[in-house]
């Protein structure tokens, strides 16, 4: 955003924050007071509807799903007083950010939100899981962006680790957008030390070890397969990498391969 910028609507001024696309800060605060809002007494919360990741989304997608979620503009204090448009196309979807002058505000406003959009959704998108981000208060240009990408960051990270979920507060979702990030910068490097070592089977057993809560009877009940062959199985991953999972420790790491292991072929799936 700069001096020769006409008419900025609440949508390209929030976009332009997201993207840093300014330069001159007392600018932006003063435009932001134009559009009837004081960034930096105000507080803000960025508010994502996203499609699944591994569905293409079109931009005539985002269109629709923000004519559908118009309405809970209505539930925001500052945003159901303003005409301007006020959603941003981003990543998988659509989003927008919830106003108000307090903290209170905001946070009595945040229900009411999510129990009209996912009514919306439910109505409008019967077979298709669009799943809600919610960014931290903040204000501030700064805090702005910051609640955008915590937005973006809880979607994905609940995409991954609570795929049943779908509104996904940041801060719950802190944790797990931590590991994400990990797994994203070092997950490779612990599957070829340790899971390669393995083969499909043992993968697949070790797998769903931990998904049945390391229960034998349920793993071997899951796949068709006799406690023998499990336990055979879980010695054989003992032998091949040294992780035993008896052992407190090699068991949070085998655990942890095997969360690297689902996030990043996730992550293929995306790209």
């Amino acid at each position: 955003m700069n001096k020769q910028t006409a008419n900025p609507t609440l949508s390209s001024y929030f976009n332009d924050i997201t993207i840093h696309f300014y330069e001159d800060t007392a600018l932006m605060e003063s435009t932001g007071r134009q559009l009837g809002i004081d960034v930096n007494q105000d507080y803000f919360r960025a508010i994502s509807f996203l499609y699944p990741s591994d569905m293409v989304v079109s931009y005539e997608d985002k269109c629709h799903l923000t004519e559908v979620l118009t309405p809970v503009l209505s539930c925001g204090p500052l945003n159901r007083t303003m005409d301007s448009p006020q959603f941003l196309a981003c990543d998988k979807g659509t989003l927008f950010f919830l106003m108000a002058h307090t903290k209170e505000e905001l946070l009595s406003a945040d229900s009411q939100v999510c129990e009209k959009a996912i009514s919306l959704l439910e109505e409008n998108f019967p077979d298709t899981f669009i799943r809600i981000g919610i960014g931290t208060i903040e204000n501030g240009l700064s805090g702005i962006e910051r609640s955008y990408q915590n937005s973006l960051h809880a979607v994905n990270a609940g995409e991954k680790f609570k795929k049943e979920r779908r509104v996904l507060d940041f801060i719950g979702m802190e944790i797990y957008s931590a590991i994400n990030a990990m797994v994203l910068a070092h997950g490779q490097t612990l599957i070829s030390t340790i899971l390669l070592q393995l083969s499909e089977e043992e993968q697949a057993i070790l797998g769903k070890y931990y998904k049945c809560k390391e229960q034998i009877p349920a793993v071997a009940d899951s796949l068709h397969l006799d406690e023998e062959q499990v336990k055979k199985a879980l010695q054989q991953v003992k032998e091949k990498t040294g992780l035993d999972i008896n052992d407190t420790e090699d068991n949070f790491k085998l655990n942890f391969v095997m969360i690297a292991k689902r996030v990043l072929e996730k992550e293929k799936r995306r790209r």
